[in-house]
């Protein structure tokens, strides 16, 4: 049966550059690869398997089957139900708690939703740019010139997980040159390969680098100077670039793990990752409670054009990061960031300048005015860069944190939000985070000496795998973005949680690319699988919250 199920996953018309199924196994103890592919091997014989560790190492709870000569991209349902499948086949001997589909996504989730049509490219999860403004704008509205007189983020290393890094004179001083890592093609070379086409974004890494260290000044107006044209808002930290990825607007999760756990070894004060997509990967999870036990800061974006905060910054709710939202000059919100109460603060994401190099003919001089919870992640990145340097890095903060009973990352939160208050123009809004990042009260405000009620549970509380369960973080997510919803899920859908997870955000994505003129992406819906279909049949909300009726409901 499972055999038959795997050749329907074989495609006629392989796309190209399409992704093979991809299968992440859960465990609840550590196991090497090769058993966990003998195990699948004998639950779907026949099956041409690859297995890795998702942390790289000889054994490991996380692991990642792909399944050669299949496609995952339009097959999504048939991936979610064979993943099901496949965990009840294993021998229960192997102790296989999830599987979980690794999906490609990103943060455009017009794109992700849609082939490149007309319509499409009108929306393109974009607003109107204006270059108008100073270079360095943003530094009065997040107050970063008085936050460098306690900081420029001197002696802290900021870990980018992204596309990787360039040449690029907003960069001149910045990268360190040893502990690189490159995830796509190998190896410890961390250069952006500048790999182009539909649905690519080279060049990303190279941005997000200069918006949190381009070496320079800014005054109270944003004028700024230096070697470059732009100041970061860390403009003495160091950056340790790491190539996870070839784009944020394609990809998958699969690589974050192993690149999270090499930042932590590394030495990284802070992580930053401006990517992100609806697919929950529990490797990731792991990867970032780690993370956190060892005293880092994690800053992620919420998303654009998903409405709901995507993964892996969703993990904000669970005290695993920093969740970050993106305000236009005026402190409104911008149009397409993602928006929960799993936000923690939000930033300028529309029109911040930074360094453009999109192609390896590109000059090294260049800079654009963009937009995205790229950028607003960027900029609180390096404010964490900058807090943690003036609280004496990394190390002496853990210290005071363990001595308190709580986290670094948990007293970077309290820093962060401390006596903000939401700015008028949002609205009453509730989530968009605690308020407009603000460099000089975050450096300003005393640590915490205690709990401060954000932080993650510690691993005693966890299940044997070390992590929560999907279901588990489909409830807070219905219960924060869906309460009808929420309240039809019970531990009896516990085996379907990946798949209305994923269907929640993509519903989300196309209803809001409807509401900006993507008419017919709005009107189109995913496919659940047949055993989603029939066990949400007397659930309305539900079946809303994933699409709607089937078609032949209707």
């Amino acid at each position: 049966m499972l055999t038959d199920d795997l050749k329907a996953l074989r495609p006629d018309n392989p796309v190209a550059e399409a992704e093979t199924v991809k299968i992440e196994l859960v465990l609840q103890s550590e196991l090497p690869p090769a058993v966990v592919a003998a195990a699948i091997g004998a639950a779907v014989p026949g099956a041409d398997v690859q297995v890795e560790a998702a942390f790289g190492g000889a054994t490991d709870k996380f692991h990642f089957a792909s399944f050669a000569g299949t496609q995952a991209a339009g097959q999504e349902a048939q991936v979610f139900a064979f993943a099901r499948a496949l965990r009840t086949a294993i021998d229960p001997a192997i102790g296989v708690v999830e599987t979980n589909p690794v999906l490609t996504d990103g943060l455009y989730g017009a794109l992700a939703v849609a082939g490149p049509t007309t319509e499409l490219a009108m929306f393109a999860c974009e607003t109107r740019l204006d270059s108008s403004h100073a270079f360095g704008w943003v530094h009065p509205v997040i107050r970063t010139p008085a936050a460098w007189a306690h900081s420029r983020g001197a002696g802290t290393i900021v870990a980018v997980i992204d596309t990787g890094y360039s040449s690029h004179q907003e960069l001149t001083g910045a990268i360190l040159t040893t502990g690189q890592l490159n995830l796509v093609e190998g190896g410890t070379d961390a250069r952006d390969r500048f790999v182009s086409g539909f649905l690519r974004h080279p060049g990303h890494g190279t941005l997000v680098c200069s918006v949190i260290a381009s070496r320079g000044d800014a005054d109270a107006a944003g004028q700024t100077s230096g070697d470059g044209a732009i100041t970061g808002s860390a403009p003495a930290a160091d950056i340790l670039p790491i190539r996870a990825i070839k784009s944020v607007v394609s990809f998958q999760q699969d690589t974050l793990p192993r690149a999270i756990a090499h930042a932590v070894a590394q030495g990284a004060g802070v992580i930053t990752m401006a990517l992100g997509g609806p697919t929950r990967v529990a490797a990731t999870e792991r990867a970032l409670r780690d993370a956190v036990a060892a005293g880092v800061v994690v800053t992620c974006a919420a998303g654009n054009c998903w409405p709901s905060v995507v993964f892996p910054a969703a993990y904000a709710a669970q005290g695993l990061c920093t969740a970050v939202a993106a305000l236009t000059k005026s402190l409104t919100p911008w149009k397409m960031t993602g928006r929960g109460p799993e936000v923690t603060i939000a930033a300028p994401g529309e029109n911040v300048w930074g360094a453009a190099k999109n192609a390896v003919t590109d000059s090294d001089r260049g800079i654009r005015a963009t937009q995205g919870t790229t950028l607003a992640t960027s900029l609180t990145a390096g404010v964490a860069a900058c807090w943690v340097a003036h609280h004496g890095g990394r190390a002496a903060l853990k210290t005071r944190a363990d001595a308190a009973g709580t986290t670094v990352q948990a007293m970077w939160v309290a820093c962060l939000t401390q006596g903000l208050i939401r700015p008028t123009v949002w609205g009453g809004a509730t989530d968009l985070g605690a308020g407009v990042l603000d460099a000089e009260r975050t450096l300003a405000a005393a640590l915490p000496q205690g709990v401060t009620g954000t932080e993650a549970v510690p691993d005693s509380a966890l299940p044997l795998a070390g992590v929560e369960s999907t279901a588990s973080i489909l409830q807070v997510h219905l219960a924060s973005h869906d309460p009808a919803a929420a309240a039809e899920f019970g531990s009896y859908l516990a085996v379907f949680a990946p798949e209305i997870l994923w269907l929640s955000h993509r519903t989300g994505a196309r209803a809001r690319a409807a509401s900006n003129g993507a008419e017919s992406v709005g009107r189109t819906r995913d496919p659940r699988s047949a055993g989603l279909e029939l066990a949400l049949a007397a659930r309305p909300a539900l079946r809303a919250a994933t699409g709607g009726l089937a078609p032949a409901l209707r």
